[in-house]
C-alpha cells in the first residue's frame, strides 16, 4: 500500500514539473501569442488594442523578426534573452493562421493608432507650453507684487554676481531642502518631501530611460531603472494621500480662491500614480485587455494635471522658491551698507512691497496726487 501511494507522489510530482516546464518555456504550447507580452497591445486575438491588429500578418519573417527585435514606434524591442528566434519563427506562423475577424478590432485602437511616440510627444509638448505660459503670467504678477522693480537697481549696486551666488544658495536651501518647513513641523517637511523628492524621483527616471532604455522595454522590477520610478511613484502617492486627508481635516485650508481647482488637481495626481501602477500591475497579472484602457486614462490624467497646475495653490512649488530667493536678497542688500533711503527693513522684503502698494494707492487718487512715495516705518 505504501509503494502505491509512493508511486502516484511521484506520479504527481513528475506532472507538476512537466506543467512548470512548459509555463517556463512558452514555445511549448501551441498558442505562443496569448503566452507572450505581445497580447498586450495587440489583444487577445491579435485583432488590436494599444498597437494594431497582427491577425494575418502579411509581413515576412525577416520583416517580422526586424520588428520584433528593433520595435517600432511604441513598441519596445525584444531581445533574443526574452524571445528566441526560434519562438519568433512560431509566432509568426501562429499570427498568420488567426483569424482576421473585423467586429473585433476595438475602438480602442482606433485611439490607439494615433498614440505614436512622435503623436504624444506633440502633445505633452503643447500642455507644457500652454502651462509654461500661465506659468510665467503668474511669476510676473508675483514679481510686481514683490516690488522688483524697486529692488533691481539695489541688486546692481550689491553686485550681480553676489546676488547670483545668493539666489543659488536659496533656491537649494529654501527651496529644495525647505528649511522653513523643516524647522517649524517636520511632520509635514516629511510629506511635503515625499512628493517634492518623489517628482524629482520620477524625472529623474524617466530621463535616465529615454537615455538607456529608449525603447522601453520591459525590464524586471529589480532593475535600477524600474525601482527607481517605482519607490518615487510610492513617495508621491503616499504623500499626496496625506494631503487628501489635510483637506478632509483642515478647516482653514480653504483660501477662498482656488478651493475647487485645488481639490481636482490633488484628485488628478491621485489617479495619475494610482494608474500608473495599475497599468504596470496588469501587465504583469497578463489581463492584458485593460492595460491600453488604463494606460490612455494614465496619459488623460498627466495632460489634465499639467494644464491646470498653473490655477492652483500648487503653483507655489516654484513660486515659493523664487518669491524666498527675493527675500534673501532683500536681506542682503539691506546689510550691504548701500544707502537704499532707510536704515533697516523690519521685515524682509516688506519696504519693496510696500512701496508698490503706496504707488498703487496713489494712482488711484489721481493727478493731484502726483509725486514721490516716502515710506516710514516706526517701531
Amino acid at each position: 500500500m505504501m509503494a502505491r501511494y509512493i508511486w502516484i507522489l511521484v506520479g504527481l510530482v513528475l506532472s507538476m514539473a512537466t506543467c512548470l516546464a512548459q509555463s517556463g518555456d512558452p514555445s511549448a504550447g501551441k498558442d505562443l501569442f496569448s503566452t507572450s507580452n505581445c497580447m498586450g497591445c495587440h489583444g487577445q486575438t491579435a485583432m488590436g488594442g494599444l498597437g494594431p491588429p497582427i491577425a494575418k500578418t502579411k509581413l515576412s519573417f525577416e520583416e517580422f523578426l526586424k520588428t520584433v527585435r528593433e520595435g517600432k514606434g511604441m513598441m519596445p524591442a525584444t531581445p533574443s534573452a526574452d524571445m528566441s528566434d526560434d519562438q519568433v519563427r512560431s509566432l509568426h506562423t501562429e499570427l498568420q493562421s488567426k483569424p482576421w475577424i473585423p467586429e473585433e478590432i476595438p475602438i480602442a485602437y482606433k485611439v490607439g493608432q494615433f498614440l505614436t511616440t512622435k503623436n504624444v510627444s506633440k502633445v505633452f509638448l503643447g500642455v507644457f507650453l500652454f502651462a509654461f505660459i500661465f506659468a510665467i503670467r503668474g511669476l510676473a504678477f508675483w514679481f510686481r507684487a514683490a516690488g522688483f522693480a524697486s529692488l533691481w537697481p539695489r541688486l546692481v549696486k550689491m553686485g550681480i554676481g553676489k546676488a547670483i551666488g545668493i539666489t543659488i544658495k536659496s533656491f537649494i536651501v529654501d527651496g529644495f531642502l525647505v528649511r522653513s518647513l523643516w524647522r517649524n513641523n517636520k511632520s509635514r517637511w516629511f510629506m511635503h518631501g515625499l512628493m517634492l523628492y518623489g517628482f524629482c524621483g520620477l524625472l529623474t527616471a524617466d530621463i535616465l530611460i529615454s537615455i538607456l532604455n529608449p525603447t522601453r522595454s520591459q525590464l524586471p522590477l529589480s532593475d535600477p531603472l524600474k525601482l527607481l520610478p517605482l519607490l518615487s511613484g510610492l513617495a508621491v502617492l503616499i504623500g499626496v494621500s496625506f494631503v487628501m486627508v489635510r483637506y478632509r481635516k483642515d478647516n482653514y485650508i480653504d483660501n477662498g480662491l482656488t478651493l475647487g481647482r485645488d481639490f481636482l488637481f490633488v484628485n488628478l495626481l491621485f489617479h495619475t500614480i494610482v494608474s500608473g501602477f495599475l497599468t504596470i500591475l496588469l501587465k504583469r497579472l497578463g489581463i492584458h485587455d485593460w492595460v491600453m484602457t488604463v494606460y490612455l486614462y494614465h496619459l488623460a490624467s498627466i495632460t489634465l494635471l499639467i494644464a491646470t497646475s498653473p490655477f492652483t495653490r500648487f503653483q507655489h512649488m516654484w513660486v515659493v522658491p523664487i518669491m524666498a530667493a527675493m527675500t534673501r536678497l532683500t536681506e542682503a542688500v539691506t546689510v550691504s551698507g548701500i544707502d537704499i533711503g532707510f536704515q533697516r527693513e523690519p521685515s524682509p522684503g516688506r519696504h519693496h512691497k510696500s512701496e508698490r502698494i503706496a504707488k498703487n494707492v496713489m494712482e488711484q487718487l489721481g493727478s493731484e496726487y502726483d509725486g514721490p512715495v516716502c515710506l516710514r516705518y516706526y517701531p
